[in-house]
């Protein structure tokens, strides 16, 4: 593995060097032809992504390592490979998937930036296996503050995230977006969202908003720019008011009364999307209530319908006489021995009372099987169950 990387060291990076140039001079003394010269990528395909196993067993980690030394588009082609064909999700090889790219975003030019930045937005969203917190050491301080935030996200610090697209990004709409992806793994994130969108930036956070504000590219008063601070401030405040209204009204379901009115400035305009807001805040709530009342009932219904059934079954009793016997064994059953009680046999018939021991080997096809009328003479019976003991109430006479 070793001869390898050393041989294939040189024809890379010539392939690279003719890559990255923008012209190629053609004269006669020209050591390297862009004509017959393979590309770089085509050498990383033959060489550490075919398909033979020698090709796969390569030590990732150091194949990651050498391409990025030679050119970092390397690196994505090949872990690109490693993922999506071999499935490997090792955490390291994910690290150096993002320092590729913020290699690749900080040497790249303007056209070609704002691609590598939405393949870096993917992949930080999709991937699973790098280390946030080595993520976000790599990541400038005041650049790149979206992808920031969604490493932050990965990291449980939802509000910082959103106060930087809200005053860094300065994109209420990507802020909106976060929320909704982060529903699940932060319940809260919507009130935390409406906390920061009414209230003012933190004073350890880039504020690229009033910027933006300032010059008239973020709709400052009147659509034109902002000479003073205060002018920044009343048009901040007012993109921001017409933005809550929006947010409440389209997520009511996330944001509870309380927490909003709790938030919300007492000068607020009543628009109509607060109207909105309020109006499914009360439905939702009229509906709870519905929902819990008809559990109530519900609940109700059953238990009279259990104390009926109980009632009815304590109702039911049996005589146990001297003369009773068993119709299995047609012995007399007496107050020491164990009995069961046989459900009847019709409306006319009442309950049978057999011998415990009896019941249990009715299931010898060879036993005898009758019932005691009331006359006292023994007919055939059925393999009906008994009934429960807490169903009927015994009489000795």
């Amino acid at each position: 593995f070793e001869l390898i990387l050393e041989y294939i060291r040189w024809p890379l990076q010539s392939s690279a060097t003719l890559e990255q140039s923008s012209t190629v001079e053609a004269s006669a003394s020209s050591v390297l032809d862009e004509e017959d010269w393979p590309l770089a990528s085509s050498v990383v395909t033959s060489v550490f992504m075919d398909d033979r196993p020698a090709a796969e067993a390569f030590p990732r980690p150091r194949v990651s390592s050498f391409l990025r030394l030679v050119l970092p588009t390397l690196v994505i082609q090949y872990l690109t490979h490693v993922f999506d064909v071999w499935g490997d999700e090792a955490g390291a090889l994910h690290d150096d998937m993002v320092a590729a790219y913020l290699d690749l975003i900080g040497n790249a030019q303007s056209h070609t930036n704002e691609q590598l930045r939405q393949d870096l937005q993917r992949f930080l969203r999709a991937s699973k296996g790098y280390s946030p917190e080595k993520a976000l050491a790599r990541l400038p301080d005041d650049n790149l503050l979206l992808e920031r935030a969604l490493v932050l996200s990965r990291l449980g610090r939802h509000e910082h995230a959103l106060c930087l697209l809200v005053f860094g990004v300065a994109n209420l709409a990507l802020a909106e977006q976060y929320c909704v992806d982060n529903v699940d793994t932060c319940a809260g994130v919507f009130v935390l969202l409406l906390k920061i969108v009414v209230g003012l930036p933190p004073p350890d956070i880039l504020d690229n908003e009033a910027a933006l504000i300032q010059s008239g590219s973020l709709g400052g008063l009147g659509g034109g720019p902002c000479s003073t601070a205060a002018q920044v401030e009343d048009a901040r405040q007012a993109i921001h008011r017409i933005f809550a209204g929006h947010f409440l009204s389209a997520h009511h379901q996330h944001i509870p009364a309380a927490d909003a009115l709790r938030l919300l400035p007492p000068d607020l305009d009543f628009t109509p999307d607060l109207l909105s807001y309020l109006r499914g805040q009360l439905c939702a709530l009229d509906q709870a209530t519905r929902a819990s009342d008809i559990v109530r009932n519900l609940r109700v219904g059953e238990d009279t319908q259990s104390k009926r059934q109980l009632h009815h079954l304590q109702a039911g009793f049996v005589v146990i006489s001297e003369t009773r016997t068993c119709p299995h064994c047609l012995k007399r059953i007496g107050s020491g021995t164990a009995f069961a009680v046989i459900p009847p046999q019709g409306k006319s018939a009442g309950p049978v009372v057999v011998h415990y021991s009896c019941l249990v080997r009715r299931k010898s096809p060879s036993l005898p099987r009758h019932v005691e009328s009331s006359s006292g003479q023994t007919t055939p019976t059925s393999d009906e169950a008994p009934l429960p003991a807490s169903s009927i109430k015994l009489r000795w006479s």
